[in-house]
């Protein structure tokens, strides 16, 4: 039986794309069954410097013209409409616009999101009524809440079926799917083993 492991993530991120990546090439040879769930990275940081949580990204207006994606609400809501139509709809759609955005550089409109469903077979009227229900703001508010209650401050961040958990921030995409098993393995080995490390981090190389 599959393990599953936890990914946070923001769409607007482009460390969360390279997690994709990475379990997209070690998620079958470990056995493991990756749940994604949205954490909103423009809510936390006006969390953590107003504190007052009088605004919500879920209750923002969308614009399907924003090339930023509506502060990261267009692609939440997108995803939740993607969603409906099933696990592999989801994990079809979800990569597929990451890769659009990060790897192809597109803009995070509507025109892409919508490039994105005809491309992976969604069914466009039912994805075009999901997006459209109000619904998904809510379980956006809920996910975020989740996350936000493992005290997140960052995206991707995994929690490995143990407990342990970690901020993935990768720099590069391995060289290999062999090398990505190796990066989550141990990854996790070192989490597991060493419940009491808290953060390591490499120093930025200063720029000539």
């Amino acid at each position: 039986m599959a393990e599953r492991l936890t990914v946070y993530f923001d769409y607007l991120c482009p460390y969360s794309w390279r997690a994709a990546e990475v379990f997209e090439m070690a998620s079958e040879p470990l056995d493991l069954e990756v749940t994604w769930e949205h954490f909103s990275i423009y809510q936390f940081n006006y969390e953590r410097l107003e504190g007052n949580g009088r605004w919500q990204l879920w209750n923002e207006r969308l614009d399907n013209n924003d090339g930023n994606g509506c502060k990261g609400l267009l692609p939440f809501m997108a995803s939740q409409a993607a969603r409906k139509q099933g696990p592999r709809a989801h994990h079809a759609f979800r990569l597929e616009l990451q890769r659009a955005v990060h790897r192809d550089y597109k803009p995070l409109n509507r025109t892409t999101i919508m490039d994105v469903v005809d491309g992976v077979g969604l069914h466009r009227a039912r994805f075009d009524d999901d997006l459209a229900n109000p619904e998904n703001r809510t379980v956006l508010a809920q996910e975020h809440a989740r996350a936000a209650g493992l005290d997140l401050f960052g995206t991707p961040t995994l929690v490995f079926p143990g407990g342990g958990a970690a901020y993935f921030r990768l720099q590069e995409l391995p060289r290999s799917r062999s090398e990505a098993v190796d990066l989550v393995t141990d990854t996790r080995r070192l989490l597991e083993r060493y419940p009491y490390l808290q953060t390591v981090r490499r120093p930025r190389a200063k720029e000539n």
